[in-house]
């Protein structure tokens, strides 16, 4: 692997392949964005990981290799992050139901177009497994391994 400071950047991949995961786990009972913010765990626990993705994509946006790779919209989603960050009470719920519901997937199968074209995640994906196993997270650990079998 590759290292950028003190953190490989293949790291920084899976960081974003697990929020996704989990904003999908922390949405999937919710039928709209208002309902979801009315639920302030699930809601505070999504905008923590769509946090995640944001800077994650900002670390990965300043590798030339990545960034050459990654779709304009990605700068989209760190500006997208910078608003909950810095404007907590001002984030639209329905805004953020239309991202969960409708770009997600896109960045999460654009990910793993550019991952499968341009980066070895596995040593990463190993690493990962293997602390979410001591912390006896059974379903990011199946997850994982499900990235592992598509890589």
């Amino acid at each position: 692997m590759r290292s950028k400071n003190a953190r490989d950047i293949e790291l920084f991949i899976i960081d974003v392949f697990i929020s996704i995961y989990k904003i999908k786990s922390y949405t999937a009972m919710f039928r709209d964005g208002q309902q979801l913010q009315g639920n302030s765990l699930h809601w505070d626990a999504t905008m923590r990981a769509f946090e995640i993705i944001g800077e994650s994509l900002n670390y990965l946006l300043e590798n030339e290799s990545f960034d050459d790779l990654a779709p304009s919209y990605f700068r989209k989603i760190v500006n997208f992050r910078n608003v909950i960050a810095h404007g907590y009470f001002g984030i639209d719920a329905d805004e953020v139901w239309d991202i969960v519901t409708d770009k997600l997937n896109d960045l999460n199968e654009d990910l793993l177009s550019m991952v499968s074209s341009q980066f070895n995640i596995q040593e990463a994906l190993v690493l990962t497994i293997q602390e979410y196993t001591k912390r006896e997270d059974k379903n990011i650990v199946e997850y994982l391994n499900t990235l592992m079998s598509a890589e």
